[in-house]
């Protein structure tokens, strides 16, 4: 047999330097790739790596301060201190408690029924004996079962919960937790945080603020940033945090800015209010991606609401790193908020609260179980600055900002305590409008000062029967002229005017003196003065007919004009026919460090009256108060001369279902009468008459103003 020895190759030096060169090319190819991801696409990466990694998180600025005319703090920013829990501390450790409270509130939360265990027998448990199994709800009844049964038996039957028996609860009416096995689950970060805030809670004494789905929402969407577990805290709270509290992990003490008023209602409706402001996406400013935002607070009413953009400041921005798990690793880079402008008013506080103290005064014949309803306005004519607007019935502003609850029942309120009547109540100007009524008549025919009119009772306009108010009595003013018709306003007198003259003179005066028109009490700042035609209350151009016609020149039909418009009617006769802008700003400024700009006072029109005509008018005003036969004697003040003109104005509002009649009651005025110092409106809804509604707390108003202002001194009036 033949053997076949296999004899030795050998390879070709071809097909060597073949697989040599197919090797080198690879590994050129590899380093060419190497090379391009790693140096020449590296900044792409690290540009894709800072995206993916670094969050934007917008910081609010410290909001301005509101002051009155001598400094006074109307408004002032204050630190909100909060316990603040940084989730990213919460991954670690595996804790038994933070499981066991975790599945009790996720079993409270389904069921809606609290646990018969509280967090100290939690602990106790643990503590004692850990490996027996604790119950948590006993003796529940069939429906709190079937809502078990319909959330967490099918679940447990399909996919065991760690720590709950199968089936138990329809077996025995009560919740057990199989607490060995829990202590072998892992934790996850809202357990534990969970757990934190039931031992804050412990340690401090306060109750939990935060509930579980809140603390599990905070970690989904808002993971680099503290969950404020408890906000708005006292200093007793934060000494007792301090004491007890501040060794834990992952807790501090934070604090965001917040607002206080200082005179709560006084100013409620005048200064707003402010409220957590809506969260953005791209900064204002850069148009850059906001991805969390701190949120702050921005002002929603009053001049919180209308200066906004001043008081507010510029928010600042904090560059944060994440971590691959979405926590807050690490602070990058930070621009600091911006303070915010602030704002001194014409306001003066003293005079603020004597007029809210008068419009509050019942008087009487008011129902004293109804809050009052009214508005009351102090301009100094010689400038048109607003020293005093409140209106009534109030609200704490500071209790709005602080309770949802309280915002709700403010909304269900019969009495609309949140309506700033002063400058947005509409009302028939009533026997107030007289004066206007007799101007634009005097100024038509200068002559008519000495026309006389008999008022009788019954009078009739056509077949039409019309009424003055003394007729109510069974009474007759007789014959009377302009002046003695100001002084016992004499309805049937402005009727025979208005027949004579038309209702055209009246209506031009009342344009004249703002009457239908924005009293541009919230000027743009940085713009010029400007009168802009804007529609607010109602004049009608035209009179519908002569009843009509006769209605409004009392100040009645479809005449509307605010407390404010009034107010400025008062100043107009008292400055002899000057008309200002009011001025509710005095001045301003863009930052704690800036200088203040000046908003001007604005006269920017004057009555073209004869000043023969202008004194009919004054005169029937003094006649008013010092008259013994004036409408509002009540008002009279030892020391001080006293102008005014009382109105009351008819009209029907539903009752329980019935329409009832009411009256609108005022009073415009001015004092001192020969060198005046104040113009005032003062509405009160629902009254008696201006004489008796209005006339005594118009007294109480001025001698406290001509105390204050050292006119008179205290105890004279």
């Amino acid at each position: 047999m033949a053997i076949k020895v296999k004899q030795k190759q050998e390879s070709s030096s071809v097909v060597i330097w073949a697989v040599f060169g197919i090797m080198m090319a690879s590994l050129l190819f590899l380093g060419s790739r190497l090379w391009n991801l790693q140096v020449r696409g590296k900044s792409g990466f690290d540009e894709v790596f800072h995206d993916q990694s670094v969050r934007r998180v917008r910081l609010p600025a410290v909001r301005g301060k509101i002051f009155d005319t001598n400094g006074e703090v109307l408004a002032d920013s204050v630190p909100n201190y909060c316990i603040a829990i940084y989730t990213e501390e919460m991954r670690a450790p595996r804790s038994a408690v933070a499981n066991t409270l975790e599945l009790m509130h996720r079993i409270w939360q389904s069921i809606g029924v609290a646990p018969d265990i509280s967090y100290r027998d939690v602990k106790r448990h643990f503590a004692l004996t850990p490996n027996e199994p604790l119950v948590v709800w006993k003796g529940l009844d069939d429906e709190k079962l079937g809502v078990w049964q319909g959330i967490f038996g099918r679940w447990n039957d399909e996919r065991k919960i760690p720590g709950l028996k199968k089936h138990d609860p329809l077996r025995t009416n009560r919740i057990t937790f199989n607490t060995k096995e829990l202590s072998k689950t892992p934790t996850s970060t809202a357990a534990n945080t969970l757990e934190l805030v039931y031992e804050i809670s412990d340690r401090i004494g306060i109750p939990r603020k935060v509930r579980y789905q809140q603390i599990v929402d905070h970690i989904i969407l808002q993971k680099p940033l503290p969950l404020l577990a408890w906000q708005n805290l006292n200093d007793a709270t934060i000494a007792k945090w301090a004491d007890t509290c501040s060794m834990l992990p992952g807790t501090d003490i934070y604090y965001q800015p917040a607002r206080t008023y200082p005179f709560g209602e006084t100013n409620a409706h005048l200064i707003g209010f402010t409220l957590a402001a809506d969260a953005i996406n791209e900064a204002e400013d850069t148009g850059e991606k906001i991805h969390y935002d701190m949120r702050g607070i921005e002002g929603r009413k009053g001049l919180e609401g209308t200066y906004n953009d001043l008081l507010e400041g510029e928010p600042g921005y904090n560059l944060v790193r994440i971590d691959a798990s979405g926590y807050h690793h690490s602070d990058i880079q930070t621009r600091f908020p911006k303070p915010g402008g602030d704002l001194q008013l014409t306001i003066d506080q003293k005079i603020q609260q004597f007029a809210m103290e008068a419009l509050l005064t019942k008087q009487d014949g008011e129902d004293p179980n109804l809050p009052v309803k009214g508005a009351c306005v102090v301009l100094d004519p010689n400038n048109g600055d607003v020293l005093a607007m409140v209106s009534a019935p109030s609200f704490n502003p500071n209790a709005y900002m602080a309770s949802a609850k309280y915002r709700l029942a403010l909304n269900k309120d019969p009495f609309s305590r949140t309506f700033h009547r002063a400058v947005f109540g509409q009302y028939p100007p009533g026997s107030t409008f007289k004066p206007i009524a007799v101007l634009g008549a005097l100024r038509n025919n200068p002559d008519y000062a000495n026309v006389y009119h008999d008022c009788h009772n019954p009078y009739y306009v056509g077949k039409r029967r019309m009424k003055c108010w003394i007729h109510s009595r069974y009474g007759e003013h007789g014959e009377v002229n302009a002046r003695q018709a100001l002084m016992v306003s004499c309805n049937v007198y402005m009727f025979e005017m208005v027949q004579e003259l038309g209702y055209e003179p009246i209506r031009d005066m009342a344009h004249e003196f703002g009457i239908g028109q924005y009293a541009g009490l919230f000027p743009n700042l940085d713009d010029p003065p400007e009168q802009k035609d804007v529609k607010y209350g109602n004049l009608p151009d035209h009179a519908l007919n002569t009843i009509d016609a006769c209605n409004m020149s009392i100040g009645q039909g479809a005449i509307l004009a605010s407390p404010l418009q009034m107010a400025m009617v008062a100043s107009t006769i008292a400055n002899g026919g000057r008309v200002y802008r009011p001025r509710l700003v005095k001045k301003w400024r863009n930052g704690p460090d800036d200088p203040y700009n000046t908003n001007p006072t604005w006269a920017y029109r004057q009555l073209d009256v004869p000043i023969e005509a202008l004194e009919v008018v004054r005169g029937g005003m003094h006649d008013v108060v010092n008259h013994p036969e004036g409408s509002a004697k009540a008002a009279a003040l030892d020391g001080v001369l006293i102008a005014g003109k009382t109105g009351s104005a008819q009209y029907k509002k539903l009752v329980d279902g019935e329409v009832v009649s009411s009256v609108h009651t005022w009073m415009i005025s001015y004092a001192p009468y020969h060198f005046p110092k104040y113009a005032v409106a003062m509405l009160v809804e629902d009254g008696v008459s201006g004489g008796r509604s209005i006339g005594p707390r118009l007294h109480d108003l001025y001698a406290k103003i001509f105390e204050y202002d050292g006119t008179i001194s205290k105890g004279d009036s």
